[in-house]
């Protein structure tokens, strides 16, 4: 269906948001249907062999997630997990009202997969209010290119049992010399990776670091190859939006199918 009506209409339209909101009324009504996400999952499943990977402690069962920037008020996390993404990133979140209905949501119906949480204001009351319902988190600092804002989040990482992972997700547009601050401190207070948004940051950032900080790229990918050659550059994990928005359900699988093929 999503083919039919709703793909003519996103691929139409430029404007990335109105094209976003028409995609996330269809994911939000097919997971009304009774049975809906069962039959979205059955479908979507999404599992190859050999694509597994451990990153951040965590086992994905494929490296494509789902990018924040859809899933802007934590409403969808499960009907677009059933696509087959890994994992899926919710937010940004840049206000505490927000995240609180996030995390009343999450309550009422817990993630099936791995779930993250993007923070991009009032990181560290968000950050510990959320710590318990999230399995990691991505903090945008693209407003706020400082990373002593991290030492407090840190800080209060370690009065938890349970480790969570902290991403920094770094500005587009940020000069080497900047980014370079930003690697060594991750490498020295253990942050425990990247969300990087070009290719030229995942090769920089890889090279510099020898592979062991691990990256997530966000960089617009909205075709099979362009998520090869981002982990080719070096990232672990890579985020599409903008190409389901576009191609519809079965844009997961076929970057995964190609990504089998390419392997063999």
């Amino acid at each position: 269906m999503y083919r039919l009506l709703i793909k003519p209409i996103t691929r139409r339209i430029k404007d990335n948001d109105k094209a976003s909101a028409i995609a996330k009324s269809y994911f939000r009504f097919q997971g009304l249907i009774p049975g809906g996400r069962f039959v979205s999952r059955l479908i979507h499943g999404n599992r190859p062999t050999g694509l597994e990977r451990e990153v951040f402690g965590l086992n994905f069962y494929n490296p494509v997630g789902l990018g924040a920037g859809l899933d802007v008020e934590g409403t969808l996390y499960n009907d677009l997990n059933d696509l087959g993404f890994s994992f899926v990133e919710i937010g940004p979140f840049s206000e505490i009202s927000a995240i609180r209905k996030a995390i009343g949501r999450i309550q009422e119906d817990p993630q099936d997969d791995i779930l993250a949480a993007c923070i991009s204001a009032d990181y560290l009351d968000m950050f510990c209010l959320a710590y318990d319902f999230c399995d990691f988190f991505v903090i945008d600092i693209s407003g706020n290119p400082d990373m002593e804002l991290f030492d407090p989040l840190l800080e209060a990482r370690l009065s938890y049992d349970t480790y969570k992972p902290l991403v920094v997700k770094i500005p587009e547009e940020i000069p080497f010399e900047d980014l370079e601050f930003v690697i060594d401190y991750c490498m020295m207070n253990n942050v425990d990776g990247i969300e990087a948004r070009n290719i030229r940051q995942i090769a920089f950032i890889n090279e510099r670091t020898k592979g062991r900080l691990p990256l997530i790229a966000n960089c617009h990918i909205d075709s099979p190859a362009q998520a090869e050659e981002a982990l080719k550059a070096g990232a672990s994990l890579v985020e599409v939006r903008t190409g389901l928005v576009r191609e519809g359900p079965g844009f997961v699988g076929k970057i995964l199918r190609y990504l089998s093929s390419r392997s063999k």
